[in-house]
């Protein structure tokens, strides 16, 4: 649904582009005051066309989510995988876990969202077995963390590191 909801938008900026240009060239009509009107009138279109595809345009880049980093971590059978991904914005960090189930479906076993950072490396997520997923994460009290226990037929153990708490970006 949003391919389509993008694709009627680059058909409306193309229209608008098209009628701001007939206007422009007015091609049936004969010299005199209608002409000039309209010349006028698809300039001032073109011109709010071209502020407001600036405007769009620097919107779309600015606004655009940060990159994230992605690992996956496989069971030792190779049946399933865990996918951390991380972002780090400019006053906080994003930390998700999510185990796929069969070939189309994510669930997530772990969320983080605050103003520390979050970020787990390699040894943080394993595979006990095809079921049993351990997590290792950074305690926060000011963030926003979920553990789901259990994710389809997963059993997620989240456990806490022993000395560390995470410490706000300043």
């Amino acid at each position: 649904m949003d391919g389509l909801r993008a694709d009627v938008l680059w058909l409306i900026w193309a229209m608008m582009l098209g009628l701001t240009m007939y206007l422009i060239w007015a091609p049936n009509i004969a010299r005199g005051w209608r002409k000039n009107v309209m010349r006028v009138a698809g300039t001032i279109l073109a011109i709010g066309f071209v502020c407001a595809s600036l405007g769009l345009g620097l919107g779309i880049l600015m606004g655009a989510d940060p990159p994230r980093e992605h690992r996956g971590f496989t069971s030792a059978t190779g049946d399933r995988v865990a996918l951390l991904s991380h972002s780090t914005l400019r006053d906080a960090s994003e930390t998700e876990i999510s185990v796929r189930q069969g070939c189309c479906r994510r669930l997530i076993a772990y969320e983080y969202f605050g103003d520390g950072d979050d970020y787990m490396d390699g040894a943080s997520v394993r595979w006990m077995d095809d079921h049993h997923l351990v997590i290792r994460y950074v305690v926060d009290p000011t963030g926003h963390q979920t553990c789901r226990p259990k994710v389809g037929d997963v059993i997620v153990s989240c456990l806490p590191h022993a000395d560390s708490t995470v410490q706000p970006k300043l």
